[in-house]
């Protein structure tokens, strides 16, 4: 490995410590392999950058801190990941270090799914190449250290980060299937392979919400993380987080919004509300729907201060959200609490 190298690699890993990434590895920049990818554009980093000589990929360990009372109806649920405030990529935190690639006279380019055109790279495949993790049979991420709470970021380069290859990890799944059977909508019924069409995260950032769907929400408004929950790889990290540079900044963040994932508050959002509280998550979804979830999740609230919110939902400008209003209407009123 030469001084050049070492000097940069050295320099990437302690910017990323500054910047609370947990996790560094460095790969060679061959096009992946897949059979989502076989037509997309994402699969060869040669498309974003010609030269590109390294893939840089990071880790930030969302583990750290603890969740809101998600069994409260109450509550408009989420995922771990959401409230990490890393809902797309790992972005904010690598843009010193592509800085300083830059100084140095290399291209480099960060990651980032929330921009129009999505990543530039399959970060779960780049994280697997690197030796993170495997790919579960849930499709995400296991790290033996950090399990599936790592949210993911990458810089394509044409910095010469050729260290000495990490290997990749063997697929520790085994015979569990805990992920798969306890996916509601047999979005994994291959393991391996997600059926995103299938996936409830997916199917309620839909326009339209079937009735079965609207029953297995319960108090969820972004995001499912049901696989996750399940997953033994994680138990440890549920029972007793590791603590992190950003735990600190994590229960922070998640104290001082509990209050703003109360439904109740929740169904009083305007637009201007959505975009100041929700959108700085890094939100993928427009607020209609946003909205018309937090009206679904409303009905199941069993809160009688609920209707005025519901009532008022009923003559809302959007079809869907008119709809799932007079049925959260109904259901709360039938509830046996109001």
């Amino acid at each position: 490995m030469s001084e050049i190298e070492t000097m940069l690699a050295t320099q990437v890993r302690q910017l990323a410590r500054e910047g609370g990434i947990d996790v560094v590895r460095f790969t060679h920049a061959e096009p992946f392999e897949g059979y989502l990818l076989s037509n997309s554009p994402r699969r060869d980093p040669h498309l974003t950058l010609p030269e590109v000589c390294s893939l840089v990929v990071f880790g930030a360990y969302i583990g750290g801190f603890s969740l809101p009372e998600w069994d409260n109806p109450a509550l408009g649920r989420t995922s771990r990941l959401f409230l990490s405030g890393f809902f797309s990529d790992v972005v904010e935190p690598l843009e010193p270090i592509a800085s300083f690639l830059h100084e140095q006279g290399f291209l480099a380019f960060v990651c980032d799914g929330f921009q129009s055109g999505g990543s530039i790279l399959p970060l779960k495949l780049a994280a697997v190449r690197a030796g993170i993790g495997w790919q579960g049979k849930h499709t995400l991420v296991i790290s033996r250290d950090f399990g599936t709470f790592l949210a993911l970021g990458g810089i394509v380069t044409d910095a010469p980060l050729l260290l000495p290859d990490n290997g990749t990890e063997k697929d520790r799944c085994g015979k569990c299937r805990a992920c798969q059977d306890a996916c509601p909508t047999g979005a994994l019924d291959e393991p391996y392979r997600l059926k995103r069409e299938r996936c409830l995260s997916h199917l309620y950032q839909q326009d339209t919400l079937s009735n079965d769907i609207y029953e297995l929400m319960g108090n969820r408004i972004i995001e499912c993380e049901i696989c996750q929950s399940v997953c033994p790889w994680n138990k440890r990290h549920l029972e007793r987080p590791l603590v992190t540079m950003r735990t600190r900044s994590f229960k922070e963040r998640t104290d001082s919004r509990t209050n703003v994932f109360y439904l109740l508050n929740l169904g009083g959002f305007s637009e201007d509300d959505y975009e100041e509280f929700i959108a700085p998550y890094r939100a993928e979804i427009p607020y209609r729907i946003f909205r018309r979830n937090v009206v679904a999740a409303l009905g199941r609230s069993k809160q009688p201060e609920a209707l005025p919110l519901l009532q008022a939902a009923t003559e809302d400008s959007y079809r869907e959200i008119r709809e799932i209003a007079r049925i959260s209407v109904s259901l709360l009123r039938n509830s046996p609490k109001t």
